[in-house]
């Protein structure tokens, strides 16, 4: 059976295993400084989800993806697609609803654009509360920090947005829509900072600050894009699936725990 879920029909849906983990991208549409296109996201969040059904082909379906995210705070650069964060949330629970009529059990919301987290953390739990399935949002470069430090090239900073994280796997999987020489290093956020620094596999924790993009980076790059290479991108790429099957191996396993009324 195919792992595409908008492949199948609807007798097979019918008859599929329904604990199977439904992996739904949630990406979006934005600058991603002078060298790299608007879908990046998507396309990075895709190739994870796809490497994942290719990995474990008994185990998922993937969605199609959505490729449009909050994100108005980066609508000064031309081509933003903004959507706010209550309809995102409404829209993405809409479809866990559906799924769960349909039977399906366990969903990954799978994002790949920092500032969704949020959102789909709460669509997860509203899931999860109006549908008793399981239902788990993760930003996929979360499950990987040390393995992201391992493998690059750049210091604490180099890695935040359009940076040498991005670029490189961008690189490995369509190097012809990669213009790195229009890059430059973009740091532009305090690596010593103990809170506000955004670097994905480095930075400070425990507060959040999200300013207008175009009031801290110029050119929409946060981070060093200079240092990366299409080599360190696959290995990249790897990792995350390889940590992101981890994960919906442990989502497959997972009990639905049944509920208590202790009125």
């Amino acid at each position: 059976m195919t792992t595409n879920y908008g492949h199948l029909t609807w007798e097979e849906v019918r008859d599929a295993d329904k604990d199977r983990v439904v992996i739904l991208n949630v990406s979006a549409t934005e600058d991603h400084g002078p060298h790299m296109p608007l879908d990046t996201d998507t396309v990075l969040g895709m190739a994870v989800a796809i490497g994942v059904a290719k990995a474990v082909p008994d185990a998922v379906f993937v969605m199609p993806p959505l490729p449009y995210g909050f994100n108005e705070h980066h609508k000064d650069f031309p081509g933003v697609i903004w959507i706010q964060p209550e309809t995102l949330i409404a829209f993405v629970t809409d479809i866990t609803r559906s799924l769960a009529h349909h039977g399906f059990r366990r969903i990954l919301l799978l994002n790949s654009h920092g500032s969704n987290h949020p959102c789909l953390d709460l669509a997860a739990r509203k899931t999860v509360i109006e549908t008793g399935i399981i239902c788990v949002s993760a930003s996929y470069w979360n499950l990987m920090p040390a393995r992201i430090n391992e493998l690059r090239k750049s210091g604490i900073g180099g890695i935040a947005h359009a940076g040498e994280f991005e670029a490189a796997m961008y690189m490995h999987l369509h190097p012809e829509r990669v213009n790195i020489e229009r890059s430059s290093p973009r740091n532009l956020h305090d690596p010593d900072s103990r809170f506000f620094n955004l670097d994905l596999a480095g930075g400070g924790g425990g507060a959040m600050l999200m300013q207008w993009w175009s009031a801290v980076s110029p050119d929409g790059t946060m981070g060093d894009p200079t240092v990366a290479d299409a080599e360190t991108g696959r290995r990249f790429l790897e990792a995350a699936i390889e940590e992101t099957t981890a994960l919906v191996r442990e989502i497959r396993a997972l009990p639905i725990l049944p509920r208590r009324d202790h009125h």
